[in-house]
């Protein structure tokens, strides 16, 4: 396995959302998405196929949050997750300053990874919302 600082294909991304049972946009969406991450690391297995990524996306100032991480069923449990999550972390070590907000939204299973890299449940204290364009809404 090599991990490397890289923006994946959109349809490798794509592919291992889907894999990870991961809700996967359209090509186009995938690479405005990428495109604009901050950090986006990923792990290739010995043939170069892609097994886990994540990446970092925000302001590169005050805001910064840990998204896609996603590793392929075959290869979850292996030490992948913890691969990504070091190469993510040593990236916030050096470019976010002191005080950034960083942050993730995880699944329930997920949690414990997060937890033990120092993040926090913030709940009472803050309330996580999420909002999704629908098709209904057009905007101007």
């Amino acid at each position: 396995m090599k991990i490397a600082h890289e923006i994946p294909q959109a349809d490798e991304w794509i592919a291992l959302k889907n894999a990870a049972g991961q809700r996967s946009p359209d090509r186009t969406a995938a690479e405005a998405a990428l495109d604009r991450s901050l950090c986006s690391v990923v792990v290739r297995d010995v043939d170069a196929s892609p097994i886990g990524m994540g990446r970092i996306v925000g302001d590169g100032g005050c805001y910064f949050q840990i998204v896609d991480l996603a590793v392929h069923p075959s290869r979850q449990g292996q030490g992948v997750e913890e691969w990504l999550m070091q190469a993510l972390l040593s990236y916030l070590d050096r470019h976010a300053p002191e005080g950034a907000a960083v942050t993730t939204m995880a699944d329930v299973a997920s949690i414990p990874l997060y937890q033990k890299h120092g993040f926090k449940l913030v709940y009472p204290d803050l309330y996580g919302m999420s909002r999704q364009k629908t098709q209904k809404e057009v905007g101007p």
